[in-house]
């Protein structure tokens, strides 16, 4: 039989291999953070490995082909009609290292590709290259030495004493002011012909229905609970970040199995919660997983004591990270729209399916804008710059990072990650994540013993 593997060439005779750099949408000019990486995989029979989910594990190696791994991370991408898979080195699941720290004044460095197939961690073929000028941009932000003198060209601006001016045109005071107060009307406050009637005789009590615009000025007040902003009794505004515009169907339910209570949103027909599900029957640390077996974790939480993780600032503001198999709560898996699969959602409640997710992503007009659409405005939670974020759902996604399947939690204040009811294939589930940097909705699937949060839709 023979062995599949993945081969890196030169378009030409097939292999399709690029790295550009690109600078994140942030202000100010400041290093980039990812590096574009195309390649084009063909099995042993030279044949294109077409609309197929590959495994790929990405290494930056210092000083040579052979060198010290300073980053490593892992993506699931699915190849094109044309066999090419286009990823971001930068976006991954981290394995180790950080991307953004790589000193790249200390090169050269290589870049390391090993793929599979299949999908999984099972790599078959692997590739080595030199990163050559391109990467280098990197460097470009600071400067290596500096010597000589650096020309000032900048015009020079004489200040110079007018002529002609005496005592004589000048205006002084020969004696000092006695007399600091005095009292003015309103006559003497508007003035070149303003009209001030009665009705602005008291503004911090105001009584009639003319009074209203003075009283809506002086006394406002902000609602979080999705209501209008009203200015007194004529007016409205709604701001953007703070309220969110009478949202219809919106409101609160109680979860009866431990008493958390939870708001949701209406999006086109679906109705969402508004916040990650809070479910906690158990506990335990990051370096416990399975693909089989439920278990729940939360984010910094090393333990096992359910009310311990409970207390945490992080259960409160992100919830509880589930593994597949805790989502589903022993139901089988479902492509549907609705899933029908309540998993680990409260009664009257489900798990949504891909199709669910896709539903929503259409709605929101596409994968590139749905996930800004969805985030929680500002940088409160959120790392700098929060791109494209306007919460305009009121779905107010937050970044709860995630349980990697190698036993270490991950990109808490980074990406947000949900699971869908939807197997791939084998020990992979179809999830949803949105991104501190980017705007987009994006789609892929992970193994299962991942930990992700968990978003319910309403029956």
């Amino acid at each position: 039989m023979n062995r599949i593997f993945t081969m890196l060439v030169p378009v030409a005779i097939g292999i399709f291999l690029t790295a550009s750099v690109f600078l994140p949408q942030q202000a100010g000019a400041q290093s980039p953070e990812k590096m574009s990486y195309q390649a084009v995989i063909r099995n042993s029979s030279g044949q294109l490995v077409t609309n197929t989910s590959v495994g790929m594990q990405i290494s930056i190696l210092q000083g040579s082909a052979s060198g010290t791994s300073v980053y490593v991370e892992r993506q699931f991408p699915t190849t094109n009609a044309n066999g090419l898979v286009s990823i971001e080195i930068g976006a991954g699941t981290v394995v180790s290292g950080n991307f953004v720290t790589i000193n790249w004044a200390n090169g050269p460095y290589f870049i390391k590709t090993e793929t599979d197939l299949n999908g999984g961690a099972n790599y078959t073929i692997t590739g080595t290259s030199q990163l050559l000028s391109v990467p280098y941009a990197l460097h470009a932000t600071t400067a290596e030495t500096v010597s000589g003198e650096i020309p000032e060209t900048d015009p020079v601006f004489v200040l110079s004493v007018a002529n002609g001016i005496t005592e004589a045109d000048t205006i002084y005071w020969n004696n000092k002011l006695d007399n600091y107060t005095e009292t003015q009307t309103i006559g003497d406050v508007a003035a070149l012909g303003n009209s001030v009637n009665a009705q602005l005789k008291n503004v911090t009590n105001p009584t009639d229905a003319q009074d209203a615009a003075t009283k809506a000025y002086v006394t406002l007040s902000v609602s979080l609970t999705g209501d209008t902003l009203f200015l007194g009794s004529e007016q409205y505004v709604i701001i953007p970040g703070i309220s969110v515009a009478n949202l219809t169907g919106s409101g609160t339910f109680t979860d009866s199995r431990d008493g958390n209570v939870y708001h949701y949103v209406t999006i086109g027909n679906q109705v969402w919660m508004d916040e990650n599900l809070k479910y906690l029957p158990s506990v335990v640390g990051p370096g416990t997983g399975s693909e089989s077996t439920p278990y729940y974790y939360v984010y910094g939480y090393d333990g096992t004591n359910i009310d311990d993780a409970k207390a945490t600032s992080n259960y409160n503001i992100y919830g509880v990270l589930y593994n597949w198999p805790a989502a589903m709560a022993g139901s089988a898996s479902s492509s549907s729209n609705p899933s029908g699969v309540q998993g680990v959602c409260p009664a009257g409640w489900h798990l949504p399916s891909d199709a669910e997710w896709a539903e929503l992503t259409d709605y929101l007009g596409g994968i590139t804008v749905a996930g800004g659409k969805l985030k929680e405005t500002g940088t409160t939670h959120w790392r700098s710059p929060n791109t494209g974020a306007t919460n305009e759902t009121g779905f107010t996604a937050l970044p709860g990072g995630f349980r990697l399947n190698i036993g270490s939690l991950s990109n808490n204040g980074y990406y947000s990650y949900w699971w869908s009811a939807t197997a791939d294939y084998a020990n992979y589930a179809w999830r949803r994540y949105a991104g501190y940097d980017y705007s987009d909705l994006g789609r892929s699937s992970s193994n299962k013993e991942s930990g992700f949060s968990v978003r319910c839709v309403k029956d």
